[in-house]
């Protein structure tokens, strides 16, 4: 009961912060103001249409109003209900992360267990070397980098998009192949990243298993080193990280946000970037309404299955 009351808390704490911190981005009318094909009449009537004339306080009453109605309020950018245009993004921001995060996961935990296994190696000081310089290496610079060489370069892959221009989605060779063009590049990217960034996590919380003494006591007994890497350590070893990885799918919905930006990838992820921009509220706070939503549910989903993973867990 503490949890859920909890998780509702903070639900409302996020959609309440993000409600007035859009308000900080400036006139969402601001462009229809300086249009002299816009009158005063007119633009006193769209904002009675969206609320803005009333005061803030009345327009996040009525925001909460709607959202317990389960209407996520109209795109002044789009001109269409906000729900539309993020069930539209989002098999896209699906289809390109939950393939990327769940490879990415297994290979920074294989990865991560052998590196640890093999601690004080060769092997391990490259590999962290590496790794270290690729996680200082900005997001969108890294993106940037893969897309002048395969892209501009070897022509290998696309500059932009999910699919060609004048291509319509359908489930027909020429569709997927095309699609499966434009996503190779940000897919490879993300893969790529989220292992790199992930292997610390991993490898340090295996090193804390490594020096257990049921690991000393199963070396004693002489069992074999596949053994005791497999079911001792790499078992025991994915309880602290669990959560880590887990909840990196809590936030599919706003998408991986640099990388769709730099390879103006039509998901989630850059519609936040595109709703800041263009200052439309309506569509900014209810990707972050669904956010919030899945990270709840997510964070819920990872409490369950630790239970499932370590037995001492127990849940009244």
């Amino acid at each position: 009961m503490y949890r859920i009351v909890t998780s509702i808390i903070t639900f409302f704490a996020v959609v309440t912060l993000v409600f007035f911190l859009s308000r900080l981005t400036g006139d969402p009318l601001a462009e229809l103001a300086n249009d002299p094909r816009i009158t005063p009449e007119v633009l006193e009537s769209i904002k009675r249409l969206f609320g803005l004339d009333k005061p803030v306080y009345v327009q996040y009453i009525d925001y909460l109003k709607n959202l317990f109605r389960g209407e996520l309020g109209f795109s002044l950018h789009y001109m269409r209900p906000v729900m539309d245009v993020i069930l539209e993004r989002l098999p896209y921001t699906l289809a390109l992360l939950v393939p990327s995060i769940t490879i990415s996961n297994l290979l920074a935990y294989r990865i991560g267990t052998e590196l640890a296994w093999r601690r004080g190696s060769r092997l391990e000081v490259t590999t962290l070397t590496l790794s270290i310089f690729l996680r200082s290496v900005p997001y969108f610079w890294l993106a940037i980098v893969f897309l002048y060489i395969f892209s501009v370069k070897l022509e290998w892959t696309p500059l932009y998009g999910a699919m060609s221009p004048g291509m319509s989605p359908g489930l027909n060779w020429e569709f997927i192949r095309d699609y499966l063009w434009h996503y190779v590049l940000p897919f490879f990217v993300l893969v790529f990243r989220e292992t790199i960034a992930f292997l610390f996590y991993v490898r340090s919380a295996m090193i804390d298993v490594l020096g257990e003494d049921y690991i000393v006591t199963a070396r004693a007994k002489g069992l074999p080193d596949k053994v005791i890497k497999r079911s001792y350590v790499a078992r025991n070893g994915i309880l602290p990280i669990v959560t880590i990885l887990g909840m990196r799918y809590a936030f599919l919905i706003d998408g991986a946000v640099l990388t769709e930006t730099v390879f103006s990838y039509p998901g989630t992820g850059r519609l936040v970037f595109e709703s800041i921009y263009n200052r439309d509220f309506w569509l900014l706070q209810g990707v972050v309404v669904i956010l919030a939503a899945s990270v709840i549910i997510v964070n819920f989903i990872i409490d369950l299955i630790y239970a499932v993973l370590d037995p001492r867990v127990k849940y009244g």
